[in-house]
């Protein structure tokens, strides 16, 4: 049971949207929203007092007062005036998006009723959740909406593996739908939810990633590099980068190799003497993205935001700025080690060292792996038509907001990135497989990879087709390399 207080950490936003972790609101954070909502009350009671997203429009008809017999109905149409388009999130994103909204309302300055944190917990642990469609946003807007009118019985859900719509859900969970409050509409659809929520996710995954980019680089230079030094730790002592020093110890660790004192040296190809900086780059724009989500999670993100003692404050909260510019360095970081590891594959079926040309002893009759090396090359090159985000302008309505975050759309294009470049280094890892199934036939000795790792990854008949590819890229992303490297000390 995970408490939501306000203040939640990365594994806690993986565990309620992976992996069905049950949620609750902490009493103290009922009070805190409760004395917000006694400030907004103040503020729809009184006679003298228009203030931005309670009593007025939005956007630009911030000027236009809004009667008092009409807040309800003004708060439900701005949650059905949103649209977004195209495929249905993964389940996975809308859950996290639902717990970081509750949490952001936790906080206790949004200035709605504590219901509104409950019942979003509360479809949370039923297992009912909104179908949010993919396109059409480039802030929070559109995502959170989707999941407003959910709370409201309207619109379609996803509920025990069936689709309906979300006042059928509801009605089977015996759970009412909410009349809105003045204030609460906005604040639903406002503040950033889907773009920390859906980053939270892809940084455990792009952990996932540079860790199978490293252990995939290391068994790549095993069949044939020569260079161990560029892996030594006294390196790491002249540039002390702790990217490069994590990404050097799991390639030293995985190959076994003694780059200590070294009196000879060779030069291997870049794609491989460069792999700690690379990847270890990744690894330090990871720990940015991490510590800015670390804090989005413990914030209030609301414009306005509603303070206990009635001072509200016409804000730039909702803006995702931070975010939507940390996943457009962690795409930009994802790709290049899809470009390394593309290249590393390529020395692989080159035939380089004791490795036959394209992978394959049957050299003229067909093409082994030449095709499949086509297919990382595209992944590649696709991975690297994907335009950053955050230095975008959006200008929407009529000129008041001229300018966004957007960070919903720099989460989706990392969420692309991520999952191209989990294919490359798939594709790298059925080479290492096929490789090694070639040396070991060719001298009738063991392969010198784990023969757990050999158990997870590999088939009866390696061939570069797609059950294979996504089957290894599978294990990537569930951990499989990590712990089949906690449990071997060597290749």
């Amino acid at each position: 049971m995970i408490t939501v207080n306000g203040s939640l950490t990365i594994q806690d936003v993986v565990a309620v949207a992976r992996n069905e972790e049950r949620v609750r609101l902490a009493s103290e954070a009922v009070d805190r929203m409760a004395n917000s909502r006694k400030a907004v009350d103040d503020i729809v009671n009184s006679d003298d007092r228009r203030v931005y997203g309670v009593n007025t429009g939005y956007g630009e008809l911030n000027d236009k007062e809004i009667s008092p017999e009409m807040m309800a109905q003004h708060e439900e149409n701005v949650i059905r005036s949103n649209i977004t388009i195209g495929d249905p999130l993964e389940t996975d994103v809308v859950r996290a998006t639902m717990l970081v909204r509750a949490n952001a309302f936790a906080v206790g300055r949004s200035g709605v009723r504590p219901v509104i944190a409950e019942r979003l917990l509360e479809l949370l642990n039923a297992g009912i959740h909104p179908i949010v469609r993919s396109q059409g946003n480039t802030e929070d807007y559109g995502y959170s909406s989707a999941v407003g009118r959910a709370l409201i019985g309207e619109g379609e859900v996803t509920y025990k593996d069936e689709t309906m719509s979300a006042g059928e859900a509801l009605s089977k969970e015996g759970i009412d739908s909410l009349s809105l409050q003045p204030r609460e509409g906005l604040a639903l659809m406002s503040g950033t939810s889907y773009t920390p929520g859906r980053l939270a996710l892809l940084v455990k995954d792009v952990r996932r990633l540079v860790e199978a980019a490293d252990v995939a680089g290391a068994l790549s230079f095993s069949l044939v590099g020569k260079e161990p030094g560029a892996f030594s730790s006294r390196i790491g002592e002249v540039r002390p980068y702790e990217g490069f020093k994590e990404s050097a110890s799991i390639i030293r660790e995985v190959t076994g190799i003694d780059a200590t004192n070294r009196r000879q040296t060779s030069q291997d190809p870049l794609s491989l003497r460069c792999m700690p900086q690379v990847h270890g780059s990744l690894r330090e724009f990871l720990a940015t993205a991490e510590s800015l989500i670390r804090t989005e999670l413990q914030s209030a993100t609301d414009n306005p935001l509603i303070f206990p003692d009635g001072a509200v404050f016409s804000c730039g909260n909702f803006n995702a700025q931070h975010l939507s510019t940390a996943a457009d360095s962690l795409a930009q970081s994802v790709t290049k080690v899809g470009r390394i590891s593309e290249r590393r594959a390529g020395l692989l079926v080159e035939g380089n060292g004791d490795l036959p040309s394209a992978l394959t002893d049957n050299v003229g009759i067909g093409q082994g792996m030449v095709r499949a090396h086509y297919s990382a090359a595209s992944l590649a090159a696709e991975a690297s038509t994907v335009d950053t985000a955050s230095t975008q302008i959006a200008d929407v309505p009529m000129g008041k907001e001229d300018i966004q975050g957007l960070g919903a759309l720099a989460v989706n294009n990392l969420a692309s990135v991520v999952e191209t470049v989990t294919y490359i280094i798939a594709i790298e890892l059925l080479f290492i497989i096929r490789a090694h199934k070639l040396l070991q036939k060719q001298r009738d000795t063991d392969s010198t990879i784990p023969r757990d790792f050999l158990a997870e990854l590999d088939r009866d008949t390696v061939e570069p087709d797609n059950e294979c590819i996504h089957a290894i890229a599978e294990r990537i992303l569930d951990g499989t390399l990590h712990r089949v490297r906690d449990n071997s000390n060597k290749v």
